[in-house]
């Protein structure tokens, strides 16, 4: 009987390295030490952080689908720590899980629109701005 889950896994990496496929190498090794099967590995998104994590200002978000066996997950955590250049990850188990997740728009291949380009609603309105006096 198969024991393997499906999980997704959040990884934040050093965003250092333009090279996608270089800079998802340490996710890549610790899977393939507990034996995982990766199912999906994507750029999600490099962006500024809130605050410095292990003295990096930028990281490279990677969205992973794996499967591995559930008792393995202690060690893939535990690897995770101690890597360096990992700066955070967050997995969880998928319950429902389908070809189309892996080709699911992400921030990263999401274009913003910008103000001057985003059509005008007929039914917008324009909003007032009421200013409250001070009744003493």
């Amino acid at each position: 009987m198969d024991k393997t889950r499906i999980y997704e896994g959040m990884f934040m990496l050093d965003s250092g390295n333009p090279d996608f496929q270089a800079a998802t190498e340490p996710v890549r090794h610790i899977l393939a030490r507990s034996e995982a099967e990766i199912l999906g590995i994507r750029l999600w998104d490099d962006r500024r952080l809130a605050y410095e994590i292990k003295g990096r200002k930028r990281a490279l978000y990677a969205l992973t689908y794996f499967k591995v066996d559930p008792a393995k997950l202690s060690e893939i955590e535990h690897d995770c720590l101690l890597e360096e250049r990992l700066l955070r990850a967050l997995i969880l188990k998928v319950e429902k899980f389908s070809p189309e997740m892996l080709e699911a728009p992400t921030p990263a291949t999401h274009v913003p629109v910008r103000d001057e380009e985003r059509p005008v609603v007929a039914e917008e309105a324009p909003i007032d701005i009421i200013e409250l006096e001070d009744k003493e």
